[in-house]
């Protein structure tokens, strides 16, 4: 049994097409992946650190003054009229299970906040956190919306279960679990290969 979350899984989606920074530097080479894997740690980048204090301006307030105007209440207008915040979720595929914290669950909708430099139409139509999806069908959830802001605007792109094909990320999913056989000896963190649960008993840690 395999434990995967889906931020690790689009780091993979990186790593196999080679994806470029903004200088055309390869984004996650081989390295870089096995350090995602085995969770070393890495100075917060300033990007990552303005999409933390989005998510804590559109939630709880905080700093909200720090953004444009407008964008956080453009944001807060598109969530569930109530919600609950860091929702746990699990899906199975195969010998896989992927799990992780969707940000918001209302309604019959989850929602994933996001920020990004430049904002480009359905960018997340291929995104691992569209597993949540699965999940979180058995506690009524039929879609999930990506709210996201270049700090300029804010956009939506909703996915719905029935009608989306999970196809392509299965197919990495199959791709990454061959990566980690492949580099099993150079993997400290243990807990993503779970041997202690079977297929009646998925334990969290």
């Amino acid at each position: 049994m395999y434990r995967i979350y889906p931020t690790l899984l689009n780091s993979f989606a990186y790593y196999e097409t080679q994806t470029l920074d903004s200088q055309g530097n390869i984004l996650v080479d081989v390295q870089e992946m096995l350090d995602r894997i085995n969770r070393v740690r890495k100075p917060t980048t300033q990007a990552q650190q303005r999409g933390i204090d989005f998510e804590k301006a559109v939630v709880t307030g905080e700093n909200e003054d720090d953004f444009k105007e407008g964008i956080i209440e453009k944001a807060r207008l598109l969530l569930p009229p109530k919600y609950k915040t860091q929702f746990y979720s699990e899906a199975r595929y195969k010998n896989c299970l992927i799990y992780g914290y969707v940000d918001l669950v209302g309604a019959d909708r989850a929602v994933d906040l996001k920020s990004t430099r430049k904002y480009e139409p359905n960018r997340f139509a291929f995104n691992h956190q569209n597993f949540y999806l699965l999940g979180l069908e058995k506690y009524g959830i039929k879609s999930l919306d990506y709210v996201i802001t270049d700090f300029e605007e804010v956009y939506q792109e909703t996915y719905v279960l029935d009608s989306y094909d999970f196809k392509p990320l299965y197919q990495q999913v199959d791709n990454f679990v061959d990566f980690l056989e492949q580099h099993k000896k150079q993997i400290r963190d243990r807990k993503i290969f779970d041997n202690k649960t079977d297929n009646n008993q998925l334990s969290m840690f």
